[in-house]
């Protein structure tokens, strides 16, 4: 981070001898609670916290402290030192601030309860700590690019050698037509037109052939470039974990799999051959015109100070004004993947003149992003187009006035324009292809960018694969999908093969997010979880969830037929297992009424089929995985009475033998399990069987009868 040269002053006179910065971090919010600037530094010795502006000036000795941690409120949050003196406000800051912050705090906090010695801190400990910046170089972006042309050097090769021969053939015509001004018409030689017009013809002919095979060839070379892109960037996105999906949303993702990708395709197959090209072009014709005549190159020469300056000037303004377009760009399809595929909400809430609004207040951005780009072409083209228009005339003047006066013939100086007009034509290209080149560069470090990214989840260099019996062990496992605001606190529980678990507790208090760790979506912030005593982070990532099925409340089907969704956890299923799956989950009945049987499709995620169909889709897609561990995760608390009793069967059928965590609302659904656990506010705060906890009189207690005084009060109305 750039600290400035005031801030850096201020900093310099306290610092002592032999004391070094480690870590730096600026807030937004000064020590008056107002708006304003505030750095906090951490070194070997102290923690400092200035404000620039008024020169106030904190500071605590590292010797001192004893944690450190930071509170979340609305709007802003605040850092706060454990002292030898008591509990310290440190420093508050706006939300934008809370993640470098939270960095801040965690490593002053190992500091503070001597994990970490400050003086043996090196960059591989800041990094252990502090993650990573995706700063992606342009250099850095281009050469990713480049390499994959590698498995394609001889198509790249061919293509070369086409456009170099029809860049040849180019330069032809302008002597042709000096013959034919100085040979045939002045010296009026018939045979010799009848051979220029068959070279023309020839020139034209194999230009023609030669541009068909150059496109064909440059089109191939696109196309298995842009599948090796594709392929790769998803093969990534697949191995990247939740939290990357949590922060990104599916239409930013997806213009860099679509829109990104092509533009990147175009850079690596027609603008580079057409930037090559070009150069050589420039230089090929640069030696013609000043072979031919160097006092009239000259002022040929006259546009290039205005393209060498003004070039640079628009690329440097046109690579922010090109990233603001792709972000504008990003939010128009993120709406769009939204909203569409959820175009039954918005009707059902009558939201279409909402979701309208929204979309054109997204694509006014849009428009605006688009016209600065459009402003900044226009400032800039035109005047390179009358600069080489105006050089083009000067020659004119010139050069006739040597023609008149009998220095050089009037073909000479036609074909000199011809080769001048030419040799601007590749400098006009040049300039014309900053465009699709900028966008392309700023589209591939946008693709790197995700690339870079490693993945949260991935297996340990040891990790081992066995077959489950299903002990489950949380020990002092605290998570948060924000770190700095947990989830889960000090989870601590035993689970043993084969046994019925329930869990239950208020919306919010961390159900889910138990089973999320358990399925290892994410790590815990603290703590481990064991599986018959190996740790999950030393299992293999593909061992665990193959050994785990899951039933969510509201499962996502894939467009596709029954068949496909239900043997979608075990791709080699025969016919028999996906029937004998469908019979276990109490399907095979409805699908074999249906015209397709298990060839039904099911529509776009699920939506042909009713909540219970769905659900019992769900379940034989997990009775066909033969899953260890079993965890169902409010498998039945949307659908009907009838229904529910049919999922239910399905899931006794399925629970049998096997560890299983039921996650309910309907606490009656509960009563069969051997324990129950109780959450609060992302605690455990009761564990028992129902009798137990309804004789303690505690939470679940309160939660029982408060649901079974409305189920009471709901069937007396409906009597």
């Amino acid at each position: 981070m750039q600290i400035p040269e005031k801030v850096m002053d201020l900093l310099n006179s306290l610092l002592l001898n032999d004391e070094r910065i480690i870590y730096s971090v600026s807030g937004d919010i000064d020590e008056n609670s107002n708006f304003g600037e505030r750095w906090l530094f951490l070194t070997n010795k102290r923690v400092i916290i200035l404000s620039p502006t008024t020169k106030s000036v904190v500071q605590f000795q590292l010797n001192d402290l004893r944690s450190a941690f930071i509170k979340d409120y609305i709007g802003n949050s605040e850092l706060f030192f454990e002292t030898t003196h008591g509990l310290k406000s440190a420093m508050r800051f706006s939300r934008e601030r809370l993640e470098d912050l939270y960095n801040a705090a965690k490593l002053i906090d190992k500091f503070a309860k001597r994990e970490i010695d400050p003086e043996e801190v090196d960059s591989e400990i800041l990094e252990t700590f502090l993650p990573k910046k995706n700063n992606v170089k342009k250099t850095q972006a281009f050469f990713w690019l480049i390499s994959f042309l590698k498995p394609h050097i001889h198509y790249i090769i061919l293509a070369v050698i086409l456009s170099l021969s029809i860049t040849a053939l180019s330069l032809t015509p302008p002597y042709l037509m000096k013959i034919l001004l100085d040979e045939v018409f002045t010296n009026r030689n018939l045979e010799m037109l009848t051979y220029v017009v068959i070279a023309f013809i020839v020139v034209y002919a194999l230009n023609a052939i030669l541009g068909a095979a150059q496109n064909y060839t440059l089109s191939y070379l696109g196309q298995k470039i842009i599948y090796g892109i594709r392929v790769k960037i998803y093969e990534h996105l697949q191995s990247l974990s939740l939290g990357f999906y949590d922060k990104m949303s599916s239409g930013r993702i997806m213009t860099r799999i679509t829109d990104d990708v092509g533009r990147v395709q175009w850079f690596l197959t027609w603008g580079t051959q057409t930037l090559i090209i070009s150069l050589l072009q420039i230089i090929g014709i640069g030696v013609i015109i000043f072979s031919m005549n160097s006092y009239l190159a000259l002022f040929a020469l006259l546009p290039i100070p205005i393209i060498v300056v003004g070039i640079p000037l628009f690329r440097k303004r046109a690579h922010k004004a090109y990233h603001k377009t792709w972000r504008r760009w990003a939010d128009v399809s993120s709406l769009l993947w939204d909203t569409i595929p959820g175009i039954i909400i918005v009707k059902a809430f009558t939201q279409e003149k909402f979701e309208l609004k929204r979309f054109i207040e997204r694509m006014t951005n849009l428009v605006r992003a688009n016209l600065r780009v459009t402003l900044l072409h226009i400032k800039f083209f035109p005047l390179l187009s009358f600069s080489i228009s105006t050089g083009t005339a000067i020659v004119w003047w010139i050069g006739g006035q040597k023609v008149l006066e009998g220095q050089i013939t009037f073909g000479s100086l036609v074909a000199f324009i011809s080769y001048m007009s030419m040799f601007y034509g590749p400098i006009q290209t040049i300039s014309n292809l900053f465009e699709p080149l900028q966008s392309s560069i700023t589209s591939s470090e946008r693709i790197l960018e995700i690339m870079q990214i490693e993945p949260e989840i991935k297996d340990a260099p040891d990790a081992i694969e066995f077959p489950f019996k299903g002990a489950i062990t949380f020990r002092n496992v605290s998570f948060g999908y924000n770190p700095y605001i947990p989830v889960l606190n000090n989870i601590n529980l035993e689970i043993k093969p084969g046994e019925k678990i329930g869990i239950v507790g208020p919306s919010g208090s961390g159900k889910t997010t138990l089973t999320k760790l358990l399925m290892r979506f994410y790590d815990p912030t603290e703590g481990a979880i064991y599986i018959d005593g190996v740790d999950l982070k030393k299992i293999k990532v593909r061992c665990l969830r193959s050994q785990i099925g899951l039933i969510l409340q509201d499962p996502l089907l894939f467009y596709g037929s029954i068949a496909y969704n239900i043997a979608y956890g075990k791709q080699n299923a025969t016919p028999e297992e996906i029937i004998a799956a469908a019979k276990a989950a109490n399907l095979h009945e409805f699908v074999m009424s249906q015209p397709l049987a298990y060839d039904t499709n099911v529509g776009d995620r699920g939506w042909r089929l009713s909540g219970g169909e769905r659900q019992r889709v769900a379940i034989a897609r997990a009775i066909i995985t033969e899953p260890k561990i079993l965890i169902l995760d409010e498998a039945t608390s949307s659908v009907d009475t009838l229904t529910e009793k049919k999922i239910q069967e399905a899931m006794d059928n399925l629970v049998k033998g096997r560890t299983t965590i039921i996650i309910a609302h309907r606490l009656s659904t509960l009563q069969n399990v051997d324990r129950i656990v109780v959450m609060d506010k992302g605690r455990i705060v009761e564990v028992g069987t129902h009798e137990e906890l309804m004789r303690a009189g505690g939470l679940y207690s309160q939660l029982y009868k408060a649901q079974f005084a409305e189920e009471t009060l709901i069937n007396t109305l409906q009597r």
